[in-house]
């Protein structure tokens, strides 16, 4: 018999399946042959991946494939889907790949209107009914001022993330047993390497991975957030649970269907990866957290400053306005964390893959700066004739650890529900930045470039962006994951994805052409937006992606 997920959040999904009791989880630096930067990977593998859009809506499906490359090790791997809004997190597990292991899942609308993941892989999942249920989305971190049908609606359209948080070897290391007790072969590589088609899981060995959980390296432990002493050999360490830094060696590839009209688009994560002068494999750092609703030890205090860029999670964050007399008020604006962080939480995009980056804020920083654009080109097709419709996805990552909304702040939200990280305001604060309907928007050029159209025959024109349902704005990306649909009119839904949570219209002159969109930013600086132009008419589907001014 199928079971049904029906919590209210990630803590009551994840809650009670015996996660209790952990101790602290952290972020390992290794010893030698470190990796000293990240950088975007265009041949498409790396230790973070990044899928700028999924979506449920209407009668469309999202397919997703990743792939571990490396054919010696393992790989534990954090995925979370984040909502269109605001960059809410909405889903998230572990998953144990094995060496050149291929997951693959289908997230599609289920009957209470919410995204659903269920796959028949059989790799190894953490919680492990993900790989043997359907499973709904939890709206816990979502406005709790919407309806539960806008709830569900939020959870119909963001984004993905995949981090590796580490490899996993097949010999065991000197931290996994005693001295007179000596193992050769790792069991968490046993638990999880395929036989004959399946992977054992084995439920024991898989345990380890939530209890007895002081994950801190043993060297550094006194710069850690949360420090621990430890002496080696002890099986409390990562590397003691049969984990390795990670090198890496992670693709994805997504696809859209809808699955009434049959129409298809599908591309590729985008790659970062963490290297190291010539060496093809480097060693970044483990950043295993367990898969558990536990929270932090000292998350309402400064453990998780350590850790991520968050301003939601973070003791120091700056408000857009002090609440209480309208000026700015003084950073950090609270010594305690809007939200109290749990283990599934981390790591995200900000946490330190990098030895010599202790600070998430500089990994949020650069990672911004990598994706920064000033000008986004791409086409677009509306011919009527063949009933082509055109929607541009754009989607901004890296935001949430400059930027978020602390829903519980204000009732109703205003302008002083947006929280800012203290750190150097390069891409995002409160000039460029504004709260519309529950959702941050970002004014996309801080000059004079605004939208410019050309059509086939190189006629050119200005043009505007319409904000549903149909009052002329400047230019601004309203939700983390925007989708900009051209020649919409004043429809509610865009005509390629059926998009609906963070809808902008844009009307051009005509039918067919390219536009070029300044996406400056604040001081010139860019923005970093990722995405493609989502082509449909009766005939086919295509992806084409954006092309940028860094």
């Amino acid at each position: 018999m199928r079971k049904s997920i029906l919590s209210a959040s990630i803590a009551a999904m994840i809650g009670g399946l015996g996660f209790a009791g952990l101790a602290n989880a952290g972020v390992h630096a290794p010893a030698a042959n470190q990796a000293t930067a990240l950088s975007i990977n265009e041949a498409g593998t790396g230790h973070i991946l990044i899928v700028p859009y999924f979506t449920t809506q209407g009668t469309n499906a999202t397919l997703l494939n990743i792939t571990n490359t490396d054919t010696s090790n393992g790989k534990l791997v954090k995925i979370r889907f984040r909502g269109a809004s605001n960059s809410d997190d909405i889903f998230d597990f572990t998953l144990a790949l094995s060496p050149g292991d291929v997951w693959a899942a289908k997230v599609s609308q289920g009957t209470d209107g919410r995204s659903q993941l269920e796959t028949s892989d059989k790799s190894c999942t953490l919680p492990s009914f993900v790989a043997t249920q359907r499973n709904s989305f939890p709206t816990g971190r979502l406005n709790p001022a919407l309806t539960d049908a806008q709830k569900a609606n939020e959870t119909r359209e963001g984004y993905i993330e995949i981090l590796t948080m580490a490899d996993i070897p097949s010999a065991a290391n000197s931290d996994q047993f005693a001295a007179a007790s000596p193992i050769t072969t790792n069991p968490l590589f046993t638990a999880i390497k395929h036989v004959n088609g399946v992977a054992p899981c084995t439920t024991a060995t898989l345990n380890t991975l939530r209890t007895d959980s002081e994950y801190y390296d043993i060297a550094a432990a006194a710069a850690l957030p949360v420090p621990v002493t430890i002496t080696a050999p002890t099986t409390r360490t990562a590397r003691g649970k049969g984990l390795n830094y990670p090198t890496g060696r992670l693709m994805a590839n997504w696809t859209i269907i809808d699955t009434v009209k049959t129409a298809t688009f599908s591309g590729a994560a985008v790659a970062v990866r963490a290297a190291g002068g010539a060496a093809t494999d480097v060693n970044a750092n483990i950043v295993f957290f367990p898969q558990s609703d536990d929270l932090v030890p000292n998350a309402g205090g400064t453990a998780l400053d350590g850790l991520t860029a968050d301003p939601l999670l973070r003791s120091a964050n700056r408000l857009a306005t002090n609440p209480a007399t309208g000026g700015a008020p003084a950073a950090p604006a609270s010594a305690t964390p809007f939200i109290a962080a749990s283990y599934y939480d981390l790591p995200d995009l900000s946490t330190p893959y990098l030895a010599a980056t202790t600070d998430p804020r500089a990994q949020a920083q650069a990672l911004t700066a990598a994706l920064a654009a000033k000008s986004v080109i791409n086409e677009y097709l509306t011919t009527t004739s063949i009933a082509a419709t055109t929607d541009w996805v754009f989607s901004m990552p890296t935001r949430r650890y400059n930027v978020a909304v602390n829903y519980r702040f204000t009732s109703p939200l205003s302008t002083d529900s947006r929280v800012y990280t203290t750190w150097t305001a390069d891409y995002f604060d409160a000039t460029n930045t504004s709260l519309v309907n529950g959702q941050i928007c970002v004014a996309a050029d801080s000059g004079a470039a605004g939208v410019n159209q050309w059509d086939r025959e190189e006629t050119t024109t200005s043009s505007q962006f319409v904000i549903s349902p149909g009052t002329v704005n400047n230019v601004r990306f309203c939700g983390e994951t925007s989708v900009l649909a051209f020649n919409n009119g004043t429809n509610t839904s865009s005509g390629s994805l059926s998009a609906s949570v963070a809808l902008q219209n844009l009307n051009v002159n005509a039918n067919e052409g390219w536009v070029s969109l300044g996406t400056s930013g604040l001081s010139s600086r860019g923005l970093p937006v990722l995405g493609a132009a989502f082509a449909k008419s009766s005939a086919f589907g295509a992806v084409w992606p954006h092309r940028y001014t860094r």
